[in-house]
């Protein structure tokens, strides 16, 4: 048997699988575009003509769902002919974002048509195929404060058609009853008040496919929306929402037959006194509903003092839960501890390890440690370095720690040696 634990490492390349913390955003899906930086020959004209195209005093500013890139650059309406999107902020005027379309004509970029958006912030941009038409539409979230709108502009031989507008806390571009036509679904909440799903698809206008109006909305937010497979062959959404400031439950939502069915409920099953984030963890394409599980040993020990466990499901396909993975990580998001799922309900914590002292993971039924993460002070970790510990970096006033070797044996009488590097998160160098 052999125990894989996966750890970011920037150092010594390591026979063990990496891990990624990420933060809790929402996914959007990919942007069928070019790029400012993929026009190198064309670069320097085209920023020369938006800076001097746009208002003076006014600033590019790029969506909150794209950190990569201010400027788009594609062939919209399919004429041959290269468009180019920017939106910029007028910060004193009434209204403060303004987008502008330029296109290629020659070796010159001209100015096509400026529009204004209603709102303060770029909350998102996707250019994609939401018509069926074959042409790419531009969809634009804007916001005001905790006020979002959302809007589909078609544009054609220098025309910019507003399709659909709609308020919304989250919007997927997807294909949820996967019948090959792009559609929209639109999550809309408010604290105490509703909460919404509808799925909208073009047919001579958007029009709805189906809804959800009757779901709980009394929780305080939704703190990650991510869309997919959510099982073998299946697309849907995941909603993960927090109760308060710390715990939160999971639904997932699916469309069979053009109806829209919650098929995991937010309710006791995926409560979790700890916000966690449905990803796909273990990189198979399926999106996993991550649970806090105290390890084995720990149930009736105060909450503020279990080092829970991460431990990640994937839906059924019917109306239940099956085990995917499991994972320790730092409630201060400094490092991941990932197990094999072979090694579910094997591996614990003993129970005199301490949060943001020492932690030793150690083996359920012999008590093997197979692991150690430790907190040292400067004098504790000068006496203690050359003892098989590995510095993952500082925190505060603390040096943290990590060793990890074991001769575990097996059934068979063979040997794993385990080395389990680990990689900080968030903490200084």
């Amino acid at each position: 048997m052999k125990l894989n634990i996966r750890i970011l490492k920037r150092l010594a390349a390591v026979s063990l699988s990496l891990s990624v913390l990420s933060g809790c955003t929402f996914i959007s899906d990919p942007v069928s575009r070019m790029k400012a930086p993929q026009l190198s020959a064309d670069k320097a004209s085209l920023m020369t003509a938006i800076n001097s195209l746009k208002p003076a005093a006014s600033t590019l500013i790029r969506p909150a769902n794209d950190d990569d890139s201010s400027i788009f650059t594609v062939d919209l309406d399919k004429d041959g002919t290269m468009e180019t999107l920017v939106f910029y902020l007028t910060k004193n005027e009434t209204v403060q974002i303004h987008g502008m379309i330029l296109a290629k004509q020659e070796d010159a970029w001209v100015k096509k048509l400026v529009f204004d958006g209603n709102g303060t912030e770029l909350d998102s941009v996707d250019i994609k195929d939401v018509t069926g038409d074959g042409k790419l539409d531009i969809i634009v979230g804007y916001s005001r404060g905790e006020e979002k709108g959302m809007v589909v502009y078609r544009y054609s031989a220098g025309v910019l058609e507003e399709l659909f507008t709609q308020p919304y806390t989250k919007y997927i571009v997807d294909d949820m009853n996967e019948d090959g036509t792009p559609d929209i679904t639109v999550i809309n909440f408010k604290r105490n008040e509703f909460a919404t799903i509808t799925t909208y698809q073009y047919s001579d206008g958007f029009k709805v496919l189906d809804e959800l109006d009757d779901l709980d909305p009394y929780f305080y937010n939704y703190y990650n929306i991510v869309s997919g497979k959510v099982a073998e062959n299946k697309e849907g959404i995941v909603l993960d929402a927090a109760v308060d400031s710390r715990s939160a439950y999971t639904t997932v939502v699916v469309m069979e037959n053009n109806k829209l069915r919650v098929v995991i409920p937010g309710d006791a099953r995926t409560f979790k006194e700890r916000k966690i984030v449905s990803e796909d963890i273990d990189g198979d394409g399926i999106i996993e509903i991550g649970l806090l599980e105290p390890p084995k040993g720990w149930e009736y020990f105060d909450p503020q003092t279990i080092p829970y466990f991460n431990s990640y499901y994937k839906w059924d396909g019917k109306s239940g839960l099956t085990f995917s993975s499991q994972q320790y990580r730092d409630p201060s998001d400094r490092f991941i501890i990932n197990f094999s799922p072979e090694w579910y309900e094997k591996v614990t914590v003993d129970t005199k390890s301490v949060l943001d002292k020492s932690l030793k993971f150690i083996m359920a039924d012999t008590g093997e440690t197979v692991a150690e993460v430790s907190f040292f002070s400067q004098a504790e970790w000068d006496r203690n370095k050359n003892s098989g510990w590995e510095m993952l970096g500082t925190d505060m006033d603390k040096i943290i720690g990590y060793r990890g070797e074991l001769e575990q044996s097996t059934s068979g009488g063979d040997h794993t040696k385990i080395t389990s590097p680990i990689e900080r998160k968030g903490i200084n160098e």
